[in-house]
């Protein structure tokens, strides 16, 4: 009884342990969103109201996020702002695109800007044993 040759069934077991570890995972992207603040009748988004769209929107959208106060330029005119940070899949996109609509709405913006950028590893490093004693 013939096997078949070994060499060929040796690289093909190789090719198809291969190709189930390189299978991609999703990508994973860090975008950033920036709220301007200025209102167009030129009033400004409150301490109050912004805190109440982080909680009921950022929040109830996100597991976790991170801002920062920034003061931003448009068209040569300082504007201050809010950068929110977050850490997300392609799945998760959508929920960033809805956020950004919702606070242009809300607060009668002509955009958020969004910018989306490849993240090929986070993670959450812990103390290290030998440091705990």
């Amino acid at each position: 009884m013939i096997l078949g040759n070994p060499i060929l069934i040796v690289f093909g077991m190789l090719f198809i342990s291969f190709t189930a570890v390189t299978e991609p995972l999703e990508q994973n992207y860090r975008v950033r969103l920036y709220f301007g603040l200025s209102l167009p009748d030129g009033g400004g988004v409150s301490l109050k109201q912004w805190q109440a769209f982080q909680q009921n929107v950022l929040v109830s959208n996100f597991e976790g996020f991170n801002v920062v106060d920034s003061t931003g330029f448009y068209k040569g005119e300082p504007e201050r702002s809010k950068i929110v940070t977050i850490l997300t899949n392609q799945s998760g996109m959508k929920a960033v695109k809805k956020v950004a609509s919702q606070y242009a709405t809300k607060f009668h913006q002509e955009s958020v800007m969004m910018v989306k950028i490849k993240v090929d590893e986070w993670a959450f490093i812990k103390a290290a044993e030998s440091n705990k004693q």
